[in-house]
């Protein structure tokens, strides 16, 4: 996935825009997903849909490790938050509370 300047510009204004938010006023959205930690089966092939997000979770990664330089864990956390508000919602998270 290639990412452009407008596309990292708004993603970036997405990481500030989010980083206001009071979760202890609004909640957090939560997602139990189940994994098998024995090792003992085989791991299924991804779906399209998780393939394509993980892809675009890399070149952001990628692309703001290139204009910023190196990310620190608490760049990733604020990648992964813009993509659940982006991705996993019906309603984004972020029109349902006050900015």
């Amino acid at each position: 996935m290639h990412i452009d300047d407008a596309y990292l510009d708004a993603f970036e204004d997405d990481i500030v825009r989010l980083s206001r938010r009071h979760y202890a006023v609004t909640g957090v959205p939560m997602y139990l997903v189940p994994e098998d930690l024995t090792g003992t089966n085989p791991l299924p092939p991804p779906d399209p849909e998780g393939a394509a997000l993980a892809d675009e979770f890399q070149a952001v990664c990628l692309a703001l490790a290139t204009r910023n330089g190196p990310l620190a864990t608490i760049d990733l956390a604020r990648i992964l938050e813009v993509l659940a508000d982006r991705h996993f919602l019906s309603v984004p998270f972020s029109s349902l509370a006050q900015e």
